[in-house]
């Protein structure tokens, strides 16, 4: 089994699921476990209790369990990733495949695909789709703190509190006071 490919899997897995990197704990329990050790080994190597190693260790079961839709474990983590295959092969994916609205992105194995171009494609896509939505959103929360103004005078704020409170600039603020 090809360790280092399975934690370079694992990694992408929880980062999609999560937004963060595996971190050296993390990592540590996944060797152990494809090891053989157990959770008492693993806390001794990596010098901190075994209640804090268990309780690491079930939350990232919990992540993977949610990321692959199925239930893994210490007992079941080695097996189900031979299972999927994914044990030797350095381009397949384990798990749901990458969709952003209509467009499917991953709908067979990467066995076909480069991984920088399955990056790229998802960078030319769903970053401008990204930015355009925050860009919309931030407009609507502008929006909505100008519209509120008139409603904070009446109840007796100055316009220096409602800028202070709203993260205005003053000169906004006097613009939308009647």
């Amino acid at each position: 089994m090809d360790v280092q490919a399975v934690l370079k899997y694992v990694d992408d897995l929880v980062f999609a699921q999560t937004g963060q990197h595996l971190d050296s704990l993390q990592v540590a329990i996944l060797k152990g476990v494809l090891n053989g050790k157990k959770y008492t080994h693993i806390a001794e190597e990596y010098h901190c209790s075994a209640g804090h190693t268990k309780d690491e260790a079930y939350e990232l079961w919990r992540i993977l369990s949610e990321a692959l839709g199925e239930d893994l474990n210490k007992s079941n983590f080695r097996a189900t990733i031979e299972r999927l295959g994914y044990a030797n092969s350095q381009y397949q994916i384990v798990g749901n495949p990458i969709q952003i609205s209509n467009i499917n992105l991953c709908s067979k194995p990467l066995q076909s695909y480069e991984t920088e171009n399955i990056e790229s494609i998802i960078e030319e896509t769903a970053i401008p789709y990204v930015k355009e939505s925050l860009t919309i959103l931030e407009r609507e929360r502008q929006k909505a703190k100008l519209e509120i103004i008139p409603n904070l005078v009446e109840l007796g704020l100055t316009a220096e509190q409602i800028a202070s409170t709203l993260g205005l600039s003053l000169e906004q603020v006097k613009k939308c006071i009647p």
